[in-house]
């Protein structure tokens, strides 16, 4: 072992999440020599794990020894000095009203992602439930990794993305929170704000409407790939449009953001003549699989997480987003629920406050 990876044995850093995600950030922390927590909601999903060994692959070749797998937050964000929240974002509140009893001054929460407008959500439940602490709160514009945990403690990791902007919810510590956060991550670079991070949000872009294109699939539980084939010239192009919606939203508040083309050339160097195919050219999505459950996050995290905010933005901007809308009422009457009613919509957010 290195001396950096000694030096970092006694810093600890908490990964909140047993998914895809949060397997396989908690491994990378614990190659990288850190002290590891992971913390998953249920007792029960704690005692799934036999133990603690970890077989991370893809992009990084290791076995490693997480140091706790707990569903006591307590336990799990006591002493870390950075604390990754990896759930999907639909589970934001929830995280917030778990972990604000324990939060102490000068520990950094990083949404990863944040979706959109996701530290002002975590923000405002934070301080529902009475959190005194002088926190950095911040949050991605994607997840850093482009991962899955087809079986339980074997993440695999395709791809570290290139470029990864990280938005602080109060500006006064972005340079502070910045610097922390680089210790793990040299690719973060600062956003102008969360507003740029929140109207970054591709997930809202490649994820909820090709399962909704391709929903028959799901159901009958079919392995096709998903990036590769389930997004194919048609649905690719209905991505295209709905990205302009996006895109012009944020335009509407004075916040550039890049086209989905263009992020996928950033983070991926992604090329192609459309955005069909850059989808086909980049690598890191080759093998992954679609989701097998109706019930997927792709659908349940990214519309009310991030269609709907956007729309409701739009909205008070006066800005059509007519895909967008028609996608949340599809949704709605096709899983029977309000995602509207459900999302972060105009009764949690005052978006008029922002132009």
């Amino acid at each position: 072992m290195d001396n950096t990876m000694k030096s970092n044995e006694s810093r600890k850093i908490a990964v909140i999440s047993s998914g895809n995600g949060g397997q396989s950030m908690a491994a990378y922390f614990k190659h990288l020599g850190f002290n590891v927590a992971l913390y998953a909601r249920e007792a029960e999903r704690v005692d799934m794990f036999p133990d603690n060994i970890f077989s991370l692959s893809g992009v990084v070749e290791a076995e490693v020894d997480i140091d706790l797998i707990s569903a006591d937050m307590g336990k799990v964000v006591k002493d870390a000095f950075l604390i990754m929240v990896t759930t999907p974002a639909q589970y934001h509140p929830i995280v917030a009203r778990a972990m604000a009893p324990y939060l102490v001054n000068g520990q950094a929460v990083v949404l990863n992602p944040g979706r959109t407008f996701g530290t002002m959500a975590f923000s405002q439940v934070l301080s529902e439930c009475g959190c005194k602490a002088d926190i950095l709160l911040g949050e991605t514009d994607t997840f850093t990794f482009t991962c899955r945990c087809i079986e339980l403690r074997k993440p695999i990791i395709y791809k570290i993305k290139d470029v990864v902007r990280l938005g602080a919810h109060d500006q006064s510590y972005a340079d502070e929170l910045l610097d922390i956060t680089h210790e793990v991550f040299k690719m973060y670079s600062l956003a102008e704000g969360i507003l740029y991070t929140g109207f970054s949000n591709i997930g809202m872009i490649f994820h909820p409407l090709p399962i909704l294109m391709n929903l028959t699939r799901v159901e009958a539980k079919e392995e096709y790939k998903y990036y590769m084939q389930c997004i194919s010239p048609l649905v690719a192009e209905m991505l295209e449009r709905l990205d302009l919606e996006r895109v012009a939203v944020a335009n509407a508040y004075g916040v550039a953001v890049p086209s989905a083309r263009q992020w996928l050339a950033d983070c991926y160097g992604s090329r192609g003549n459309s955005l069909y195919e850059q989808i086909q050219n980049t690598k890191a999505y080759k093998t992954v699989l679609m989701p097998t459950d109706m019930f997927t996050r792709y659908v349940f995290e990214d519309i009310p997480t991030g269609c709907v905010p956007v729309s409701c933005a739009g909205r008070a901007a006066g800005v059509k987003t007519e895909i967008m809308d028609t996608m949340i009422r599809w949704a709605s009457l096709l899983y029977g629920r309000d995602f509207r009613a459900e999302g972060r919509n105009e009764n949690l957010i005052d978006f008029k406050s922002f132009l």
